[in-house]
């Protein structure tokens, strides 16, 4: 059940994270020309992409430079803050609930393998 509350928050992170770049994006749109505007679709497959990473500082600069008492980019960086560290969470509650019976050797390395001399 934990990992339901983790993989839900880490979703729910992405899409707020997903939002407030549209915003901020929207709002650089409307201080560019249309040729220089950035595209803010999830699905978007374009050189102005603004999911792209370079775009996506170069659009929080924009913001930052337009709006500069905005706290729109903060919340960005909190929203990735956020993804990151639940991610992490899924992942170790991933591995602190895996099952390893006793007696079966796992090994995650071909290296440890190979050396340890133990056949297959």
């Amino acid at each position: 059940m934990g990992i339901l509350f983790y993989f839900g928050t880490f979703y729910l992170a992405g899409l707020a994270q997903w939002m407030v770049l549209k915003r901020i994006t929207n709002q650089v749109n409307q201080h560019l020309p249309y040729g220089e505007q950035y595209v803010a679709k999830i699905w978007a497959f374009s050189p102005r992409s603004v999911r792209s990473p370079i775009n996506e500082i170069k659009v929080w600069r924009l913001h930052r430079h337009f709006f500069p008492e905005s706290y729109l980019p903060w919340v960005h960086l909190a929203t990735w803050v956020l993804m990151i560290v639940f991610f992490v969470l899924c992942v170790h509650f991933d591995r602190s609930h895996s099952i390893a019976h006793p007696g079966v050797v796992v090994v995650t390395s071909l290296l440890h393998l190979m050396t340890s001399g133990q056949n297959v």
